[in-house]
């Protein structure tokens, strides 16, 4: 297979390769391959560089990775803790401010909910009385309070009450809701980064591979097979690299939505995970679920709001009193001219019976959504912590086991290989076994991450102080 290769000195390929990266800002990242007496550059995209020295002539060569610069777009040197994202999602993220104001909206409705309406004044004048002999303008005045049935005005008030908080508590589930998705877009900010990682590594060392395939095969001790196995190991971990790239653009246009800001907006890189917690017992975490899950609160706070509404209906139900007192100038005796009365409607069962019957239609959606909303609760807690406890033993066996293993196995075929006593493919399987490996680690722990994160919400927070404790470090090999 062949490579657009630049051949220079080995004496000046780090100038090349630095000039090379200022007058090509789109270039992320170039690869350096030793052969003999000249050192190879290989220019393509990715979020490392990676440059392998001129070697001598047994073909064994020596790699660094350089961290890329500023000037080529990439993230900033500091790095991003999960607490600080959180708490800048709840600080930016514009639907919590709209959820706030419908919540205060409701709770004030409660200072007039229990208020009287407003009073009524009526006035009138007989026009043609106006500078009649002997006698004034004649006038008509009267004001008016009504009064509602007795208790009407406190079931109003324990009705707004409930729906403010309601409304409150909605405001809760969304802020827990928002700090959980923060929580899981972070581990996949620490996935894409950790996966971004090893396949710098592995590819580093593929090149490495190659170069003494190529060794090999030169002095006729292997096949031109091992060398091109080598170039297909090292092109799938170059397209690799691209998915884990696009997968790193649309991490970070997630983060940035939260936040609402630019979705290309920078986003430095995540420091290590929290570190694992053990997970509690699954009883304890559904009794937290039942007593703590806002939206659960929010709908037992509506069937009280539609209880005291059905209780409303009932009282629409039973007249309305106005007390009623004014003054008639047109009555000729004095002591007829002051007046004072009740007044009260009559109210047909018919309109009445409707509300009524809306009212319990109400009050019978909000307990069939409680049902349900808590038995998809539960349902997803016990998926959640199923989920989370398959990670968390994934975690412990790749980290005890399957890790230490990947790694004997590869330096086992590499060394057998190297002595002219092994096969090559069952290196380049190794490497690859071991590459898998890490990459599942790491997806682990962003699985166990994102999970937790989810039974803390469902929890109503439960977990948050106990999972921010020490920080992960990553031991993988």
């Amino acid at each position: 297979m062949n490579f657009k290769i630049i051949e220079i000195t080995a004496q000046r390929a780090l100038f090349f390769l630095l000039g090379l990266a200022f007058m090509l800002p789109g270039v992320t990242l170039a690869q350096a391959a030793a052969d003999s007496h000249l050192t190879r550059i290989v220019v393509t995209s990715n979020h490392q560089h990676i440059a392998v020295a001129g070697n001598n002539s047994d073909g064994a060569g020596s790699a660094s990775v350089m961290p890329p610069t500023a000037d080529m777009g990439t993230l900033p040197a500091a790095t991003l803790c999960v607490d600080q994202l959180v708490e800048s999602v709840l600080l930016r993220n514009q639907s919590i401010k709209s959820m706030r104001a419908a919540a205060d909206t409701a709770n004030a409705r409660i200072e007039s909910a229990d208020a009287l309406g407003d009073p009524q004044v009526s006035y009138a004048v007989a026009p043609n009385t106006a500078g009649g002999p002997g006698q004034g303008l004649n006038q008509n005045l009267q004001i008016s309070q009504a009064f509602p049935w007795p208790g009407t005005l406190d079931l109003r008030s324990k009705a707004a009450a409930a729906e403010s908080e309601s409304a409150a508590q909605q405001v809760a589930d969304l802020r827990l809701r928002l700090a959980a998705r923060a929580r899981a877009d972070y581990a996949e900010w620490y996935y894409v980064h950790r996966a971004l990682a090893i396949n710098a590594e592995n590819l580093t060392l593929m090149m490495r591979l190659r170069e003494v395939a190529g060794a090999a095969y030169a002095s006729g001790q292997s096949p031109q097979q091992d060398v091109l196995q080598a170039e297909v190991a090292l092109i799938r971990l170059r397209n690799q690299a691209l998915v884990l790239e696009r997968l790193r653009h649309t991490v970070q246009a997630k983060i940035n939505a939260l936040q609402n800001l630019d979705p290309r907006t920078a986003v430095p890189a995540p420091a290590d995970l929290p570190a694992e917690i053990p997970l509690p017992e699954f009883a304890v975490l559904r009794d937290a679920a039942l007593a703590r899950y806002p939206m659960l609160q929010s709908l037992n706070a509506q069937i009280t709001a539609s209880q005291d509404r059905v209780d409303l209906a009932h009282k629409d139900g039973y007249p309305n009193f106005s007390l009623i007192a004014g003054y008639n100038s047109l009555m000729d005796a004095p002591d007829k001219r002051l007046t004072v009365g009740v007044g009260f409607n009559i109210p047909f069962g018919g309109n009445h019976r409707a509300e009524v019957n809306e009212a319990h239609a109400r009050m019978r959606k909000a307990e069939s959504d409680l049902v349900d909303a808590r038995t998809q609760l539960l349902s997803d807690l016990d998926q959640s912590y199923a989920t989370a406890a398959q990670a968390a033993e994934t975690i412990r066996l790749y980290t005890q086991h399957l890790l230490p293993l990947a790694k004997l196995n590869m330096d086992a075929a590499e060394a057998d290989y190297s002595n002219g006593n092994g096969d090559f493919l069952k290196l380049i399987t190794a490497e690859q076994q071991d590459l898998a490996a890490k990459l599942e680690l790491a997806r682990s722990r962003a699985d166990f991450f994102i999970q937790s994160a989810a039974l803390d919400y469902r929890a109503g927070g439960a977990l948050t102080h106990a999972s921010a404790a020490n920080q992960i470090k990553d031991t993988t090999p």
